[in-house]
């Protein structure tokens, strides 16, 4: 299937677009139940989505959170039994108390916002087996399709999701530049707010096809 790159792609609010992430081999599928986000669904939209995870070899499911109450997360979590659970670093609705009990259960899939240079790697969650590096934008846990500087993160050694601002025409470009383990996208395969499937199809190609 060409490179190994791990592809994710986030915020799937409805099901012929989870479907097609299926058919394309897609790594990650990401649910977003943030009230902050305009991808943000709800219990049932969830349980529509999740019917199909029986599937064999189906991606995995990658719940994020931002700004909801740790009673959400964890009623949500404990019904749908994601594989991963995404919060983000500085999220002011969090508590230390369910960001280390997810850690501790291998859980996690934390996202930091870069600002600055990364100098080390070990304050990056190096107890969580996969991180998220993305932009940073005041009032958004992701998103925002804006894209941080990459040389921020060139010195990065352990495995990360490179987010922020990735769409199918500088995806390759940021996957030499950066050797991630994978790239992680949601506004980059939109059109006009929506998940665009010719965009997802470019973007899987060119992943694939480096």
């Amino acid at each position: 299937m060409g490179t190994n790159y791990k592809i994710k792609i986030c915020g799937i609010r409805d099901l012929p677009t989870l479907e097609l992430c299926y058919e394309l081999g897609v790594d990650f599928v990401g649910l977003n139940f943030s009230p902050r986000s305009p991808r943000g669904i709800n219990h049932t939209t969830a349980k529509e989505l999740l019917s199909i995870r029986h599937l064999p070899k189906f991606p995995k499911i990658v719940f994020l959170f931002f700004e909801n109450s740790t009673e959400e997360i964890l009623s949500l979590s404990q019904e749908f039994q994601p594989d991963l659970i995404q919060l983000i670093r500085g999220d002011r609705f969090l508590s230390n108390e369910i960001w280390e009990s997810l850690t501790k259960q291998k859980q996690l899939l934390p996202a930091i916002r870069i600002q600055s240079p990364v100098v080390s790697d070990e304050g990056l969650e190096p107890n969580s087996p996969l991180v998220i590096l993305d932009s940073f934008q005041k009032g958004l846990g992701g998103g925002s399709g804006h894209v941080f500087p990459w040389e921020y993160v060139t010195h990065v050694k352990r495995p990360f999701l490179l987010a922020g601002g990735i769409t199918p025409s500088n995806v390759q470009l940021a996957l030499k530049t950066v050797h991630p383990y994978g790239i992680d996208v949601a506004s980059g395969v939109e059109t006009d707010g929506k998940k665009d499937p010719n965009k997802i199809k470019e973007l899987v190609h060119n992943v694939r096809n480096l």
